[in-house]
C-alpha cells in the first residue's frame, strides 16, 4: 500500500512537472510567434489597390486644391491627410504652416499662408536619422489659354503620389513594423506655383542641421494606358545617384514595372518636383514619376476615372521596399516564392482581366509556354513567343469566367487562375 501511495505521488509529480514544461513551451511559441517580423513579400502583398483609390477619391472630392484659390483651402486638405496619419498611429502628425508672398505669372500676387503635413514616426534605434517620404498635395488646372479653372481634381497630378504615402503609412501600422530610424510623411502645399512648401522644408532641416537619409519623392504615378508597356521614369540627382540605382532594383526585384533612368540630357524634370528643393539643400532623393505621361496633366479632366490603380500599386511596392530599407524595418527579406530551391516569382495582372493579361517574370529564368485552360481543362489559348521580362495575352476570344493558366519555364511549372470579366 505505501509502495503504491509512493509511485502514485510520483507519477502525480512528474505529470505536474510535464503540465509545467508544456505550459513553459507554449508560453515560448506565442511570444516567438508574436515577436517574428513578416516578411518584406507578404507585407508587399498588402499593399492595396483601394487603399490608394480611397485617398485620390477623397482628395479629388475638395473640388480643386489650387493653393491660391482660397485662402485657407488646402488647410482642409492637410487637415485630411493629418487625420488619415493619425489613424495609422502617426500621432504626432500636424500641419506646418508657413507664408508666401510672391507673383507668379499665373496666378498673380500671392500673400497668404500655405499648409505643408508632417509626422514623424519615431525610430527605435537611438538614432538622429531620417527617411522622408513626401508628395504635393496642391493641384492646379488651366485651359489651352492658361486660364485658370474653378476645378482643379488633381486626381493624378498629385494625389497619386499622397495615396503612396499614405500607404506607407497604414502599411507599417497594421504590420506594427518597428523601423531603426525615423520616418517623416510629408505633403507639401504650393509645389504648382515653385515648390514652396519643400523650399521651406528642406531650408528648415538644413538649417537644423537635420541628418536626412534620403527624400523619397512621388510625383504623378497613376497614369498607364492598359496596352502599352508599364514604367516609371527615375529622376536623378548627382548625389544619390546610388539612391536612383537602389530604386532601379527594388522596381525590378519586386514589381511588375520596368524602371528608366534618363540620361544627362534628358533628366531635366528632375528639378520640376519636390525632391529639387532637398537637392539644392545638399540632400539626397529620387523622384518617381509614370512614363507615359498624362495628357489630363493640369486639367479639369485629371480625374480618378482615368488612372491605372494597379500601376499604381507597383509604384508603392517600389516605394516600401526602398522605406524599408533606408529606415532599416524589421523584416524578414526572404525569397516570394521557391520551387525546387529556385526562386520563382511570377506576376499576372490585371486579375480580374478585359481584354488584356499580362505575365511578369521577375527572375531570370525562362518562360517557355503559356497556356490558358477554362475550367472543364480544355485548351482555350497557348503563348510560344514569350517576351521577357513582360508578355501581353490577348483575352478577346475568351467569354467571360474562370480560367487557369499553366506557365512554363526550365526552372518549374506556375499555375494561376485568371478571371476574365
Amino acid at each position: 500500500m505505501k509502495n503504491r501511495i509512493v509511485q502514485t505521488l510520483k507519477t502525480n509529480k512528474m505529470k505536474k512537472q510535464f503540465s509545467f514544461l508544456v505550459l513553459i513551451f507554449l508560453t515560448i511559441s506565442v511570444g516567438f510567434a508574436q515577436i517574428t517580423p513578416p516578411s518584406l513579400p507578404e507585407v508587399l502583398n498588402q499593399i492595396n489597390k483601394d487603399s490608394l483609390k480611397r485617398t485620390v477619391h477623397d482628395m479629388q472630392s475638395f473640388g480643386s486644391r489650387l493653393c491660391t484659390k482660397t485662402v485657407g483651402q488646402n488647410r482642409k486638405v492637410a487637415q485630411y491627410l493629418v487625420d488619415r496619419l493619425k489613424t495609422y498611429g502617426v500621432e504626432n502628425a500636424q500641419i506646418d504652416s508657413f507664408y508666401v508672398s510672391t507673383w507668379n505669372w499665373l496666378t498673380g500676387s500671392i500673400d497668404q499662408y500655405m499648409y505643408n503635413v508632417l509626422g514623424t514616426l519615431k525610430g527605435t534605434g537611438e538614432t538622429d536619422s531620417t527617411v522622408i517620404i513626401g508628395a504635393h498635395l496642391d493641384a492646379i488646372s488651366y485651359t489651352g489659354n492658361y486660364q485658370l479653372t474653378a476645378s482643379a481634381p488633381g486626381a493624378d497630378d498629385n494625389a497619386t503620389g499622397c495615396a503612396v504615402m499614405i500607404e506607407m503609412a497604414r502599411i507599417i501600422y497594421e504590420n506594427d513594423l518597428k523601423p531603426r530610424h525615423n520616418i517623416d510623411f510629408m505633403a507639401y502645399d504650393a509645389e504648382e506655383i515653385g515648390l514652396f512648401g519643400a523650399y521651406y522644408d528642406a531650408e528648415k532641416r538644413a538649417m537644423e542641421d537635420e541628418k536626412i537619409i534620403v527624400m523619397l519623392n512621388n510625383d504623378m504615378v497613376g497614369f498607364q494606358p492598359e496596352t502599352e508597356p508599364w514604367k516609371v521614369i527615375l529622376h536623378w540627382y548627382y548625389n544619390a545617384q546610388d539612391v536612383t540605382e537602389k530604386a532601379y532594383q527594388a522596381a525590378i526585384d519586386y514589381t511588375t514595372v520596368t524602371p528608366y533612368i534618363p540620361n544627362s540630357q534628358n533628366n531635366g524634370m528632375n528639378s520640376a518636383s519636390d525632391s529639387w528643393a532637398y537637392y539644392e539643400w545638399g540632400f539626397k532623393a529620387t523622384f518617381a514619376i509614370e512614363y507615359e505621361f498624362s495628357p489630363y496633366y493640369h486639367s479639369v479632366n485629371d480625374l480618378i476615372e482615368k488612372l491605372n490603380f494597379e500601376y499604381c500599386r507597383q509604384i508603392a511596392r517600389m516605394n516600401f521596399v526602398l522605406l524599408a530599407d533606408y529606415a532599416d524595418m524589421n523584416l524578414i527579406r526572404n525569397s516570394i516564392a521557391c520551387h525546387n530551391n529556385y526562386k520563382i516569382h511570377i506576376d499576372v495582372f490585371p486579375n480580374p482581366a478585359t481584354d488584356i493579361i499580362r505575365v511578369h517574370n521577375y527572375n531570370d529564368l525562362t518562360i517557355t509556354q503559356i497556356d490558358i485552360y477554362d475550367i472543364a481543362g480544355r485548351l482555350r489559348e497557348s503563348v510560344n513567343n514569350i517576351t521577357q521580362p513582360q508578355t501581353l495575352i490577348s483575352l478577346s476570344s475568351l467569354s467571360s469566367g474562370v480560367y487557369f493558366m499553366r506557365i512554363y519555364s526550365d526552372k518549374g511549372v506556375v499555375n494561376k487562375k485568371i478571371i476574365k470579366q
